[in-house]
C-alpha cells in the first residue's frame, strides 16, 4: 500500500518526528509561561472569586450561573461560570491551581492549533516537509505576545474555553468523515462554544471559508470545485449548526430576557462608528504582526476624532475596507487562500470592531480578542505553499524559515517573561495601566482599590488627591475614597466624596456604582449616628443585591445600635453566610463581641473598593 520497506520505514520515522516536534513546542511554551503559576487574582478575579460566597459555598450559582454574574447584562455563558464554582470550591479559593487551569487550558489549545495546522499541510507535502508547519503554527500561537493576558488572567477562560471548542470543531469538521456523527460533533462544540463566549457566532462562517478552502485543496487535481458538491458534504453539519444555534438563543433568552440587555449611551454617528471600526480592525491586524509595543490591559482611546474625517483616517478607512473587499473579491472567484485567512480572522473580529451599539467597557480594543482569530491564522497558513526563489540554493534556504521561527520564538519568550511580572498582582497590574494611561478613569480607579486592599493608605490618599487636582471624573475613585474614609472613621470626608458621585450621571444608569453608592451612604450614616436611617438604605440595598454580604453585616451593626440585638444577630448570621469560609470565623467573632459587649469598634464591613469592571466582551 505505501510501496517499498524503506517508504514505510520513512514514513513511520516523520510521523515519530512530528510528535518530538509537538510535544517539545509544548514544552517550550509552558516553560516560558511557568511564572504565572504563582501569580494572585487580579481585576475581577478578586471579586467574583474571593468576595462571592455563593460561589464557594450554597446554592446561589445556580442562580449566577445563568445571569448577572459580575453584573453583567449582555452576556450568558454558563459553562464557564459553572468551571470557576468547580475550581473555586475544588481549590478552596487559591489562585495558584487556578492559574494552572488558564495555563492548561492554553496548551490544549495551542495542541489544537498544531493537529489542525497538520491537516492543513497533508496537500502536497511529504511528513518530513509537514514538520515546520506543526512548530510554526504551535509556536506563533501559543508564544504570542497577545495571549499574556488570557493567560495570566484567570478571568479570561471565557476565551480560551470558546477558543478550545471552536479548534474542536474545526478539527472534527476535518477528521471525522460520517456525516452524521461530524454533524453531531461540530454543532456540539459550536453550542459549547457559545455557551462559553457570545464570540463563538463567527464560528458557522470560518468553518465555511475552512471547509471551502480544504475541498478547494482536495479536487485541485481531480475535478473542479462544485457547490453542489460541497453543499453536499457539509450541508447537514451547517443544519446541525443551525438547530444548535437556534437552542442556544432559547436559552439565551429565557435566562437574560432579551438578545442583547445593554447599550451603549455614546451618540455617536454611523459615520464615526465607520471609521472607529476600521481603526480598530487595523490595529487587530498590526498587532498580529508586530504585538510587542503597546501592550496594557486597558486600552482607553478618544472616540472624538473619529467623527471628523482626515488625512490618517481616510487612509485606515481605505486600508481596512479594502483588506476586506479584496480578500471577499479573491476568495469568491478564485478561491484564494490569502482571501479566506482575511475573511475568517476578519468573521472572528466582528463581534469586537464596535459595529453594533452594545455596550462595551472603556477600552476600545483588547489584547485577548485576538485570541480565536490568531489561531484560526495559524491553522490555515499551512495550506499554502510557498516556492524557493530560483537564485537561492537549497541549502541556504532550508534553515531560513527556522531560523525566523526561532527568532520569533526568542523575541515572544522575552516579551512574555517582561510583561507576565506585571500580572501577576492587582497593585503591580495598575501602576502599569496608570504609568501607560495617567487619564484613565478606569486605571485611576482600579489602582486606588489596589491601594486600598493592601491596606496601603498613603499611597491611596495621596493617589485621591492626585485625581482631585487633576480634576478627573472618575465616581469609581470617588467610591473607593468614601470607602476610605469610613475604614478612616472619617464620616465628613466620606460624606463629600459620595456627593460627587450623587452628581455622576454613572450613580443613575450604572447599577452597580448604584448599589455601592447606597452602601457608602447606609455605612456613613452608621458613622454619623443615624443608624435607623442606616437601616432603611441598607434595606434597600439587599433589595437590590440579595447575596451581597456587605449589606447584610452593615444592617445588623444599625440593628444592634438601635437596641435590636436579636435581630442584629439573624442579620449577621445571613451576611456572614455570604462571606466565603476563610473569612467567616473572624467576621463571626467580631460580630458576637460587639453584639454582646457593645463594643465602641464598629466591625464595619465595607464594600469591595470599587474597581471597575473587567472582562466584558
Amino acid at each position: 500500500m505505501y510501496g517499498s520497506l524503506a517508504d514505510a520505514t520513512s514514513r513511520t520515522s516523520g510521523i515519530k518526528l512530528h510528535y518530538i516536534v509537538a510535544i517539545a513546542s509544548i514544552i517550550v511554551i509552558a516553560i516560558a509561561y511557568w511564572p504565572v503559576l504563582h501569580a494572585q487574582f487580579v481585576w475581577d478575579d478578586i471579586l467574583d472569586f474571593v468576595d462571592m460566597g455563593w460561589l464557594t459555598h450554597g446554592d446561589g450559582w445556580k442562580h449566577y450561573i445563568f445571569r448577572d454574574f459580575n453584573y453583567w447584562k449582555n452576556y450568558f455563558r454558563p459553562l464557564v461560570v459553572a468551571l470557576f464554582t468547580l475550581q473555586v470550591r475544588l481549590f478552596d479559593v487559591a489562585p495558584e491551581p487556578m492559574h494552572a487551569v488558564s495555563l492548561g487550558m492554553h496548551l490544549i489549545d495551542t495542541t489544537l492549533v498544531g493537529l489542525l495546522a497538520w491537516r492543513s499541510s497533508q496537500f502536497g507535502l511529504s511528513y518530513r516537509q509537514r514538520l515546520f508547519p506543526l512548530a510554526a503554527a504551535m509556536l506563533f500561537y501559543g508564544l504570542h505576545p497577545l495571549l499574556i493576558e488570557p493567560v495570566a488572567w484567570i478571568g479570561c477562560q471565557f476565551d480560551l474555553a470558546a477558543t478550545m471548542f471552536m479548534l474542536l470543531g474545526l478539527l472534527a469538521n476535518t477528521w471525522l468523515e460520517k456525516p452524521t456523527i461530524r454533524a453531531t460533533t461540530v454543532a456540539t462544540c459550536f453550542f459549547l462554544a457559545a455557551c462559553s463566549k457570545e464570540s463563538a457566532a463567527a464560528f458557522p462562517l470560518v468553518l465555511a471559508i475552512f471547509d471551502w478552502l480544504i475541498q478547494t485543496k482536495r479536487e485541485a487535481n481531480h475535478r473542479p470545485f462544485s457547490i453542489l458538491l460541497f453543499l453536499r458534504r457539509n450541508g447537514l453539519t451547517y443544519l446541525a449548526m443551525a438547530i444548535a444555534g437556534t437552542i442556544y438563543l432559547a436559552l439565551r433568552i429565557w435566562a437574560l430576557g432579551q438578545l442583547i440587555g445593554q447599550y451603549s449611551n455614546d451618540s455617536m454617528s454611523i459615520f464615526g462608528r465607520l471609521q472607529q471600526t476600521c481603526f480598530i480592525y487595523i490595529h487587530y491586524w498590526k498587532s498580529l504582526v508586530w504585538p510587542m509595543s503597546g501592550m496594557s490591559p486597558v486600552h482607553p482611546i478618544d472616540t472624538t476624532p473619529f467623527n471628523t474625517l482626515s488625512l490618517k483616517s481616510i487612509v485606515i478607512n481605505v486600508l481596512a475596507i479594502g483588506t476586506v473587499a479584496c480578500a471577499l473579491y479573491t476568495f469568491l472567484r478564485r478561491s484564494s487562500l490569502t482571501g479566506g485567512i482575511v475573511l475568517a480572522v476578519t468573521a472572528v473580529l466582528l463581534p469586537v470592531l464596535h459595529i453594533s451599539t452594545a455596550a462595551f467597557d472603556t477600552s476600545l480594543y483588547h489584547e485577548r480578542y485576538i485570541m480565536t482569530a490568531l489561531a484560526v491564522m495559524c491553522a490555515m497558513l499551512p495550506l499554502a505553499r510557498v516556492r524557493k526563489p530560483t537564485n537561492v540554493s537549497m541549502r541556504i534556504y532550508r534553515p531560513l524559515p527556522w531560523i525566523a521561527i526561532l527568532l520569533w520564538s526568542s523575541l515572544s519568550i522575552a516579551s512574555i517573561r517582561t510583561t507576565l511580572p506585571l500580572w501577576s498582582d492587582n497593585l503591580s497590574l495598575w501602576r502599569w495601566a496608570y504609568t501607560v494611561y495617567p487619564d484613565s478613569e478606569e486605571a485611576a480607579a482600579n489602582l486606588l482599590s489596589a491601594y486600598i486592599e493592601r491596606k496601603d493608605r498613603p499611597h491611596a490618599h495621596e493617589l485621591i488627591e492626585q485625581i482631585s487636582k487633576n480634576g478627573m471624573h472618575c465616581p469609581n475613585c470617588m467610591l473607593n475614597a468614601a470607602f476610605l474614609a469610613i475604614a478612616d472613621n472619617d464620616p465628613k470626608s466620606a460624606a463629600i466624596a459620595l456627593e460627587k458621585v450623587k452628581n455622576s450621571k454613572e450613580v443613575i444608569y450604572n447599577k452597580h456604582i448604584f448599589r455601592q453608592y447606597l452602601l457608602a451612604v447606609g455605612q456613613n450614616a452608621i458613622l454619623s449616628g443615624q443608624p435607623r436611617d442606616a437601616e432603611t438604605i441598607l434595606r434597600e440595598v439587599i433589595a437590590l443585591d440579595p447575596f451581597a454580604p456587605q449589606p447584610r453585616l452593615s444592617l445588623a451593626i444599625a440593628l444592634a445600635l438601635q437596641g435590636e440585638k436579636d435581630q442584629a444577630r439573624i442579620a449577621s448570621q445571613e451576611g456572614i453566610a455570604l462571606l466565603p469560609p476563610i473569612k467567616q470565623k473572624a467576621a463571626r467573632e467580631d460580630f458576637d463581641k460587639f453584639i454582646d459587649s457593645d463594643a465602641k469598634r464598629l466591625p464595619l464591613q465595607q464594600g469591595r473598593p470599587n474597581a471597575l469592571s473587567g472582562p466584558s466582551s
